[in-house]
């Protein structure tokens, strides 16, 4: 039920991110609230009935998550029909293909990045595992602190690609990098102010996965160790969102995949040619998380204006 009524809840992300690109940031946000509010309110009702509802055990739970975002949706659909500045209307619309190209040149490599994401884990898991069980379980348990950070960056991102889109868009060029860098370090502050605190204190979150002390002590080194790199993690992700507005996505997929393939490959050398043993390892994935905001940040500085001209050097002259 909830892969099927699936659409449901993309045109709910595609509108809530139409609405975000007219400058309105909270109302989509409160929309999204509302919807998380009502699938937990309705989602029990469904699944185990209440008065003269029928109980519909698993298909009650799709219901639950499908219904709030359809609800979410048409709301969106009302707003932009009627209260936003920019006004959906489907009247006359035809499909054209540089507008289509538009959104895939951003679209798909924004896909791609995701993809590649969701790979390096799996790769640098199976690396992992290949020096045992809990060494794969002490990783993973970072990996995992990894993952929650990203919808952490969402929520500036968000503003990041709308901002900077708009600002490039109208040839504000300053503006636009001013509020490039400065969506980027909030971002790069929150994820370094997470790193340094488990680093510190890595029973902070170990502690809420396992008390097998192998585990812990795996899980709490690789904190020490990667935990302060966290600030240049969050710096990458903040410049994920930059690269989306200035229309340079692809940029940050390729550093993507560097990232992957500079902790597997500097992880392989370092267990079975330096024989580093866990502690290599785990230094291999931190030069990974440098070298990711390496390359965006080069690539952010490198972006240049339609006219030429360097992104810094523009409308406010």
């Amino acid at each position: 039920m909830a892969l099927g009524g699936a659409v449901c809840i993309c045109v709910s992300n595609l509108l809530g991110n139409a609405v975000r690109g007219t400058g309105n940031m909270s109302f989509p946000a409160a929309v999204l609230v509302g919807c998380v509010v009502v699938h937990i309110a309705i989602s029990p009702v469904l699944i185990f009935g209440f008065g003269p509802l029928p109980a519909l055990g698993p298909a009650g739970a799709g219901w639950g998550l499908v219904i709030p975002f359809a609800g979410g949706s048409a709301v969106m659909i009302w707003y932009l029909r009627s209260r936003a500045i920019v006004r959906l209307n489907f009247h006359g619309v035809t499909p054209r293909w540089e507008l289509f190209a538009d959104i895939l040149k951003v679209g798909v490599p924004g896909l791609i990045n995701i993809a590649i994401t969701n790979l390096s884990v799996v790769v640098l898991t199976g690396i992992a595992g290949q020096m045992g069980r809990d060494t794969a379980l002490g990783y993973a348990m970072g990996a995992r602190l990894e993952y929650i950070q990203q919808p952490v960056a969402f929520g500036f991102g968000t503003a990041i690609v709308a901002m900077v889109g708009t600002n490039w868009g109208a040839r504000h060029y300053r503006r636009a990098r001013e509020i490039a860098w400065i969506g980027a370090t909030t971002v790069a502050g929150v994820c370094g102010t997470i790193g340094l605190i488990v680093a510190f204190q890595p029973s902070v979150w170990i502690g809420l996965f396992s008390d097998d002390a192998e585990v812990a002590r795996l899980g709490s080194l690789y904190l020490r160790i990667v935990g302060p790199t966290y600030l240049l993690f969050g710096l990458g992700l903040g410049l994920f969102y930059v690269t989306l507005g200035f229309g340079r996505a692809v940029a940050a997929m390729n550093a993507n995949a560097v990232r992957m393939m500079t902790s597997a490959g500097l992880g392989l050398v370092a267990v079975y040619w330096l024989d580093l043993g866990v502690a290599g390892f785990f230094a291999a994935v931190a030069a990974g998380f440098c070298v990711y905001a390496a390359l965006l940040v080069r690539a952010v500085f490198g972006v240049r204006a339609p006219d030429g001209a360097l992104a810094t050097s523009s409308a406010s002259r």
